[in-house]
């Protein structure tokens, strides 16, 4: 009954010295390969995820600065528009009393 335990297949190398012998088990050297898999494609993931919001956020930012614009431009247009409309209320509808003398001399 001299049988070998049953153990995970390994690979047995060469004998580096007397006393010292490399084995590497397959099964932990195919763990430890997808392991650095699955961080290099998290990496990977992370950084296109990163670069995608970049460049949304730099999108984003030049349409916000157009909208701006485009609303200070209307807003000058509107105010100049509503002192325009005050200028003929004030000529047009004289209301100070005052003011209503001077008219009627002339």
């Amino acid at each position: 009954m001299n049988e070998k335990p049953k153990t995970a297949r390994s690979y047995r190398g060469s004998v580096v010295d007397d006393n010292a012998v490399i084995s590497i088990n397959l099964k932990w050297l195919l763990q430890m390969c997808v392991l650095i898999a699955g961080l290099i494609y998290s990496y990977y993931e992370v950084i296109s995820r990163i670069d995608n919001l970049e460049r949304r956020v730099s999108e984003a930012d030049t349409t916000i600065t157009d909208l701006v614009d485009k609303h200070i431009t209307e807003e000058n247009n509107r105010y100049k528009q509503m002192e325009k409309q005050l200028q003929w209320y004030e000529k047009e509808l004289n209301l100070n009393p005052l003011s209503w003398r001077k008219k009627k001399k002339k």
